[in-house]
């Protein structure tokens, strides 16, 4: 099979090895470690694959599960096997799924490792827009910023909105206020609307991932949680109207949640899970 289109090779192993996914939704310039980091002290034997997330408009294109379906197929058609899922935050939400997914198609069940695991709602879709919105104050005038926080703010005050519907508004604000301040700041119009539509498709990410129910999958999972009280089981264990999330394992750090992934500690508790036998733990 040549190299697969919808995954990115972090780690290449040859072709007849066994694989690693892993869920994440990493842009250049953020300030969390990513799956590039913690590969190298996994001393693994077999390859490690990370998402690409597809381009999509969170208010204009289908999401739900057939937003897995190109990742499921083009793991099939390589005619490996997933030793183990992992997923870093909202991208622990598509390892569950797909972890139950890839043993139902192979017949064996992965390991499933994911660090500070996140349901997402309307406050997570609020609080990654946030800071997609703080990535770029040297390009978004002051005006801009208000405009499209105050956007958010009226959004997230009704009541009754949803998370997808919550993402489509705010990427509806956003498209043209983030279009006109890029080519303000000398980008051309292609890439200015490549940057544009990537912000369209982590709300459309975030959008998927509140439809999808992880938790078959986390009940298998080793769950790494950090110290940051805003993340993972933390924030759902603080969180009333959430129910008790079910976990094989819990392996705790001091650690804040954006350096999970490059916490040598860290590391080399997920190398161990990794290389234990079937049938040993989670």
């Amino acid at each position: 099979m040549p190299n697969p289109t919808v995954w990115n090779v972090v780690l290449d192993a040859g072709a007849d090895t066994d694989i690693v996914l892993a869920a994440d939704f990493p842009v250049t310039g953020r300030n969390e470690g990513g799956f590039a980091d913690l590969a190298p002290g996994l001393n693994l034997d077999c390859a490690l694959w990370q998402t690409v997330a597809p381009v999509r408009d969170p208010g204009t294109d289908a999401l739900g599960e057939a937003y897995l379906e190109p990742w499921l197929s083009e793991v099939a058609a390589s005619g490996r096997k997933v030793r183990a899922v992992m997923g870093y935050c909202a991208g622990s939400v598509f390892a569950g799924v797909l972890a139950e997914k890839i043993a139902a198609q192979q017949g064996t069940a992965p390991r499933v490792v994911v660090f500070d695991p996140e349901l997402v709602d309307v406050p997570t879709v609020h609080l990654q827009f946030g800071r997609v919105i703080g990535n770029m104050t040297t390009v978004l005038t002051a005006e801009e910023i208000e405009e499209l926080t105050g956007t958010a703010e009226r959004l997230v005050a009704k009541s009754d909105i949803a998370p997808a519907e919550f993402a489509a508004g705010l990427y509806a604000a956003f498209r043209p206020i983030g279009s006109a301040a890029l080519r303000r700041a000398g980008l051309d119009e292609d890439y200015a609307g490549e940057l544009v539509a990537l912000v369209g498709s982590f709300m459309s990410y975030l959008a998927t991932a509140a439809g999808l129910d992880p938790r078959p999958g986390w009940q298998r999972a080793t769950v790494i949680t950090s110290a940051s009280e805003r993340s993972g089981l933390n924030r759902m264990r603080a969180t009333p109207g959430i129910a008790p999330i079910e976990v094989a394992d819990e392996q705790r750090f001091e650690v804040e949640h954006r350096d999970l992934l490059r916490t040598p500690e860290v590391t080399a508790t997920v190398a161990g899970v990794l290389a234990a036998q079937p049938g040993a733990g989670a």
